[in-house]
């Protein structure tokens, strides 16, 4: 699953801090998925904002511009044509209608809330990152690409108008991978809060396939990435980790590392980690680093979504889920 760049109930009490070298998460007992019904439903970029209520109905443009780091450009596009190159580069054209259709108007609101904030929509189309172009889609897909690409087009124009709203105005509907199995709190990442973002339960995550990865890193790479953050790792390597805090998302909050107190945030970006959800051990002459989830952890879990759709949730559902206290305008 591809991230972008820019983007249930709660989960157990907050987690202590506990030693790196033990190799130990945040203790979070596994839990059936959470349970969601219509009427029971309320939930690579710039950092949100807050945005006020609006005095009238707005009204959304049916285009949407982006940067496309590959060409160095900004162009224009119909929404129907950058939901759809947003949808393949984020999610297997295979899954759930429901999945690749909240997936879509998460992108299209998220695109226009970075508009309304004076900002582009970045991707990368060489890459497939955030939104890429039907000649990119052709060489990927081969022979499945008409049957795709006719698939995620009617449902692209199923979407219609719909745009996800808070007080009148598109939501910042940030999405990623998996989650750690609850979804991280915009201010843990960005620091600005956001009432939507506020992290919910998403134990679906846990049974993705990728939730959990263990890589090994010599001595020698961890001492680079350590000089990278300003440290300086003269101790033996088996001293140069020590305890962390954690948040009541399961993520790093803080930890140790040659004897002060780095964000995990900062350790995730120096060590190229998949979440900030992990562990690190000293063993046998390496360092063995386990993460869960993949991505930031806010908004929208896109496994998340895959699990609900295939439970019987519409997208409409899926996005309400993910993001407490929004509604949907067509």
């Amino acid at each position: 699953m591809k991230r972008t760049l820019l983007c249930a109930a709660l989960l157990t009490a907050l987690s202590t801090a506990v030693p790196f070298l033990c190799l130990l998460f945040p203790s979070v007992p596994v839990q059936a998925a959470p349970t969601v019904t219509p009427s029971a439903a309320p939930t690579a970029a710039a950092q949100p904002e807050s945005t006020a209520a609006p005095s009238a109905a707005p009204t959304f443009p049916q285009t949407i511009t982006l940067h496309d780091e590959a060409s160095d450009s900004d162009f224009t596009l119909s929404a129907v044509d950058f939901m759809v190159g947003a949808a393949a580069c984020e999610m297997p054209a295979t899954w759930p209608d429901d999945a690749l259709l909240a997936q879509m108007v998460a992108s299209r609101s998220y695109a226009l809330y970075l508009s309304a904030q004076g900002q582009s929509f970045t991707a990368n189309s060489a890459l497939c990152s955030g939104w890429t172009s039907s000649e990119v889609l052709q060489s990927r897909w081969g022979s499945d690409y008409a049957a795709n690409m006719q698939r995620l087009q009617s449902l692209a124009a199923r979407t219609g108008q719909a745009v996800l709203l808070y007080n009148g105005q598109p939501a910042a509907a940030c999405y990623h991978a998996i989650s750690s199995g609850h979804t991280e709190a915009s201010q843990n990442v960005w620091g600005g809060q956001l009432p939507y973002l506020c992290g919910v339960d998403s134990a679906w995550d846990k049974f993705a396939d990728g939730y959990e990865v263990t890589i090994q890193y010599s001595a020698e790479q961890v001492r680079t990435a350590l000089e990278e953050l300003g440290l300086t790792p003269d101790d033996p390597p088996e001293s140069w980790v020590g305890a962390s805090t954690w948040d009541k998302a399961g993520y790093v909050r803080t930890l140790e590392l040659c004897g002060q107190m780095v964000s995990g945030l900062e350790v995730r970006k120096a060590l190229d980690l998949r979440s900030t959800c992990f562990a690190i051990a000293w063993r046998s002459g390496q360092f063995v680093i386990t993460t869960r989830g993949y991505g930031h952890g806010v908004g929208l879990s896109q496994y998340g979504a895959k699990a609900m759709a295939e439970g019987g949730a519409g997208w409409e559902d899926i996005l309400g889920y993910y993001f407490p206290g929004t509604e949907i305008a067509s």
